[in-house]
């Protein structure tokens, strides 16, 4: 049981730093090629309905890797901690 645990805690952590990496990264407003370029500005441009809707689902769904990770990290220390 304690390896089914443990294993557990590695595949939440992993899809829940996927999710932050997908996700989180993706909220910012820089052109990214003028950026790499080393040149453009920071605009915010007005959103529209379905640029907030993307942009809560985007945040809503690092929050939920986050929790993923620190679930996942949870469920690790009490794999160490239960006896076969």
């Amino acid at each position: 049981m304690k390896t089914y645990l443990s294993t557990l805690g590695i595949l939440l952590s992993t899809v829940g730093s996927f999710l932050v990496w997908k996700y989180l990264t993706e909220l910012n407003w820089a052109d990214k090629e003028a950026f790499m370029r080393g040149e453009g500005l920071l605009t915010v441009p007005s959103p529209t309905e379905a640029d907030v809707k993307r942009f809560r689902r985007q945040l809503g769904l690092s929050k939920l890797g986050l929790a993923l990770i620190l679930l996942g990290g949870a469920i690790q220390i009490v794999s160490n901690h239960y006896s076969d």
